[in-house]
C-alpha cells in the first residue's frame, strides 16, 4: 500500500519550529541549465512553475543550482531518459531544443543561508520524510518549501540532493537577501554543444553525458 504524502504544518505552527540555518559558501562554479530566452542580465531568478522547491504561491523568485553540469541536466531531463532506458530506447531530443538549453554558472564567491535537507534529521524536523520530498506530486514538497520561505529563520533556500545523480543541489530565493538578485553568473555552453558522437556504437549514435540520444532536425 502507498505512503500518504505528507503536509507541513499551519504557518503559526510551522513558525514555532527551531530551525537554525546552515551558512554555506560556495567558491566554486555552480551550474543551472535553463532555456536560452530567459538568459537576461541580472533577472537569474524566476517563478519556475515545475521546480519541486518552489514555493507553493508561485510568487517567489527561484534560482535552482548544481554541482555540476550532469546534475543540472538530469534535473530537468532525468525523467524523460530514465523512461526511454526502461524501454531500452534512446531519448529523443530535437536539435532546436538543445542548442536553446543554456548553462549558465556561478562566477563569484556567495556566502548563503540555506535550510540543509542533507542534514542528519533535518527533514523529520520539519515533518516531512523523502517520500513527500521526491514524489513525482510536486505541490506536497512546495508546501514545505513555503513554509520554510516563510519561516522566521529567514532561509535564503535550501540545499538537497538530487534523486537522479545523488549529489548537491540547492535552490535559492533572493527574498531576503535582495542582494542574491545581483548574483554573478556565466554562460557556458548549451546541449547541443556537449552532444558527441559514440563510434564504439552503432553508426550515429549520439551520447549527451552518459545518455544516449536520438537527435531530430525538427524545431524545439
Amino acid at each position: 500500500m502507498a505512503r500518504d504524502l505528507r503536509y507541513p504544518l499551519e504557518s503559526a505552527e510551522f513558525n514555532k519550529l527551531a530551525l537554525a540555518p546552515s551558512i554555506k559558501n560556495l567558491t566554486e562554479s555552480w551550474w543551472n541549465l535553463r532555456w536560452a530566452e530567459f538568459d537576461k542580465p541580472g533577472q537569474h531568478f524566476f517563478a519556475t512553475a515545475s521546480g519541486r522547491l518552489t514555493p507553493s504561491s508561485g510568487k517567489v523568485l527561484c534560482l535552482y543550482l548544481a554541482e555540476s553540469q550532469i546534475t543540472s541536466f538530469y534535473e530537468i531531463y532525468g525523467d524523460v531518459v530514465d523512461a526511454a532506458r526502461k524501454r531500452t530506447m534512446e531519448a529523443k531530443f530535437s536539435k532546436g531544443e538543445l542548442e536553446q538549453r543554456v548553462f549558465l554558472k556561478t562566477s563569484s564567491p556567495l556566502s548563503i543561508k540555506l535550510y540543509d535537507l542533507t542534514a542528519d534529521q533535518s527533514a523529520k524536523n520539519i515533518g516531512m520524510d523523502l517520500a513527500t520530498l521526491y514524489a513525482p506530486d510536486v505541490d506536497f514538497s512546495r508546501r514545505f518549501a513555503q513554509r520554510l520561505h516563510d519561516h522566521p529563520a529567514q532561509f535564503d533556500g535550501i540545499q538537497y540532493v538530487s534523486r537522479h545523480t545523488q549529489t548537491l543541489c540547492i535552490v535559492l530565493w533572493a527574498t531576503h537577501t535582495p542582494a542574491l538578485k545581483n548574483i554573478k553568473m556565466e554562460r557556458g555552453p548549451n546541449l547541443w554543444d556537449l552532444v558527441a558522437l559514440d563510434r564504439s556504437l552503432i553508426p550515429s549514435s549520439m551520447k549527451l553525458f552518459d545518455a544516449m540520444i536520438e537527435v531530430s532536425a525538427s524545431p524545439a
